[in-house]
């Protein structure tokens, strides 16, 4: 059985033994002779609809499979999943909660109705890294490999310093492409006092929708191909081409569901922030009050973020390889890495290789 799997692009040079991303030292070359081909072995085939190793089966897969897959990762590797959400929930759960806090004591009631939007630039961040760190789990579980928190973070640790830059240089990309059409527009209606102008702002939105869908796999890319940042951002492009329409589609109906699954646990806490009175808008609230209540959104949105961190980043490793499989025959590599039968099918009454005696004789 292979150890590494072809990850990859078409094209690349393949690596040098070492280190897989499976934390395996890949096999050497052996050095022997060819031995001669079978006479009309037969055309090489895609495997059956295998289920494959793991979890995943290795074909294209549809939405409800997608879907499926995210929360079933989620579930066989929760330790990692959760181990490392729970880290970034906490970081930006703490910066949001002393964003409010500064709010509700130097803040305007028309600053704090935009309470949840100043830490989106860190929310961005933290959804490229965790997207990257999930990556190699993903990887290992096409191939039947289990990943346990340690190992996730070794695979992990190399990538960190490019994974980081990527993450700095895509959420970069994403806010420039907002903030270009965005701020005239506000700034326009602040001037003129026309709420009209804000009919302005979800075209406005689309080519930052546009170029958030085309660079989502830059991750995936970086961390498995083993890409430098910028070759990750062209790959991901590459990628998507031709399926940018599936692609928005995908993401969008899986992130409704997921917001929906975060509003099922945030929303609560809300309640018991508006019955108390604590939340940053409300100039009324004591110190106290906001202290509780800025408190209570803290844990629910730890809570949420915990849960759809992992899920998203497993969406986005999923579509990844789908991708490959549907364009590069990805699936036919890991299923040789994996040792799965049935790689090549040998036409009628061909000899196959190590058959003996042929048939007929």
């Amino acid at each position: 059985m292979s150890e590494t799997p072809g990850w990859t692009s078409p094209g690349s040079p393949e690596p040098a033994p070492g280190p897989s991303e499976s934390g395996h030292q890949a096999p050497p070359v052996p050095q022997t002779t060819a031995a001669p081909a079978p006479p009309h072995p037969g055309p090489a085939v895609p495997p059956g609809p295998t289920p494959g190793p793991g979890i995943i089966p290795l074909r294209p897969l549809g939405f409800g499979e997608l879907m499926d897959g995210a929360f079933a990762l989620v579930r066989r590797y929760w330790k990692t999943a959760f181990g490392l959400s729970l880290v970034l929930a906490c970081v930006l759960e703490l910066v949001q909660a002393g964003v409010s806090w500064w709010l509700h004591t130097s803040g305007t009631r028309t600053e704090a109705m935009f309470d949840g939007y100043y830490t989106m630039p860190l929310e961005m961040l933290a959804g490229v890294i965790s997207t990257g760190l999930l990556t190699p789990v993903i990887g290992n579980s096409l191939l039947g490999r289990d990943t346990t928190p340690k190992q996730a973070w070794a695979q992990a640790r190399p990538h960190l310093g490019r994974l980081t830059g990527l993450a700095l240089l895509q959420t970069a990309i994403l806010l420039g492409s907002l903030a270009v059409p965005l701020v005239p527009i506000f700034a326009l209606t602040g001037a003129t006092m026309q709420p009209a102008l804000l009919l302005l702002v979800p075209p406005a939105v689309l080519p930052a929708v546009f170029l958030w869908v085309k660079v989502s796999f830059a991750a995936p890319a970086l961390i498995l191909e083993r890409q430098s940042v910028v070759g990750a951002l062209k790959r991901s492009w590459h990628l998507v081409r031709g399926s940018w329409w599936r692609m928005f589609g995908t993401m969008l109906v899986f992130g409704i569901a997921v917001g929906l699954l975060a509003a099922v646990l945030t929303v609560p806490g809300a309640i018991i922030t508006l019955l108390i009175g604590g939340g940053p808008a409300d100039i009324y609230a004591t110190d106290g009050e906001a202290a509780i209540g800025i408190g209570v959104m803290a844990v629910c949105g730890v809570l949420a973020k915990t849960l759809t961190i992992p899920l998203t980043g497993n969406m986005i490793g999923l579509l990844y390889i789908d991708q490959r499989i549907r364009r590069e025959a990805l699936d036919l590599e890991l299923a040789r890495a994996a040792g799965l039968p049935g790689q090549w099918t040998p036409a009628a009454g061909a000899p196959v290789p190590g058959q003996y005696p042929p048939p007929g004789a």
